[in-house]
């Protein structure tokens, strides 16, 4: 007789009162992963999307998401929005490029419940240009209670935060997500200019304009820590060219922030609705 595997045992378990949120545009190529490492181990996937149209939608549809339509004004109102609309009080925020392996599906099935906890600490392992990278995006609390959870602003990065009252609730997971960062170059590059548009608008938005030295500055420093405290000196030319990008992100920041008062002088206004449709794809 066959052995039942560990993972077998862990799918025979009741699903877990945890509501999946994803935002979505336009990511019917990745999107399946994502969906397919939740959706038999969740009792519901909630997915904000910004008027996708290459099929995105029908696919969520197919694993029983529940698909909510927004205006994008920021990545951290849209995963707001799709906390907002969770039914359960354990969401699991996630990127489209992000899937939950196995080995962290069952820590979660093993931690979850325990007493006192409202949020788990998850980090990110980065599968960079066909190879899994040394590289991981510091731990944030993904998993977590709705009521614990809120969104900091950092420039573009508004990362998920734990109220300051819970801190001491709780808990580091071991086991990572994996996050398909980047399959090609040109798909690096085409998110790249696309990030540093966003950025400059939220900039602008905030008013919080940085000279050029500063956001070089920014820039070097953002490369310096990916290539050491990050350990991308360690995957060789794929880690040398991330940290070529996080240069140049900031210094084309810079430039699409000049880009921008140029069109608001032309276009007052609907300056932000051309930007975030013709620059950000959104």
């Amino acid at each position: 007789m066959r052995a039942v595997t560990t993972d077998e045992r862990t799918d025979q378990r009741e699903p877990l009162p945890i509501s999946v949120c994803v935002t979505t545009k336009n990511n019917a190529d990745i999107i399946r992963r994502c969906l397919e490492s939740v959706h038999d181990w969740t009792d519901e996937i909630v997915v904000v999307d910004t008027d996708s149209q290459d099929g995105t939608i029908e696919i969520c549809e197919e694993y029983g998401a529940n698909v909510y339509q927004h205006e994008f004004k920021g990545f951290g109102d849209i995963k707001t929005k799709s906390i907002e609309h969770a039914t359960n009080d354990w969401v699991l925020i996630l990127d489209s490029d992000e899937e939950v392996p196995s080995a962290l599906r069952k820590e979660v099935f093993d931690a979850f419940g325990s007493p006192g906890v409202v949020g788990f600490y998850i980090r990110k392992r980065e599968h960079i240009l066909g190879a899994w990278s040394h590289q991981y995006h510091v731990k944030q609390p993904v998993l977590a209670r709705k009521e614990v959870l809120y969104y900091q602003q950092e420039h573009l990065w508004e990362r998920p935060a734990i109220r300051d009252e819970y801190a001491g609730r709780t808990r580091d997971l071991e086991h990572a997500l994996n996050n398909y960062a980047v399959r090609r170059v040109s798909e690096r590059e085409a998110k790249m200019m696309q990030y540093s548009g966003l950025e400059a608008f939220q900039v602008v938005e905030l008013n919080k304009r940085d000279s050029a030295a500063v956001l070089l500055a920014k820039g070097i420093a953002a490369a310096l820590y990916r290539l050491v405290v990050g350990r991308a000196a360690l995957d060789g030319y794929r880690g040398f060219y991330m940290a070529f990008t996080d240069v140049y992100h900031y210094v084309s920041t810079y430039a699409k922030i000049k880009d921008i008062e140029r069109l608001r002088k032309r276009r007052p206004e609907d300056w932000t609705e051309i930007w975030l449709e013709e620059e950000c794809g959104r």
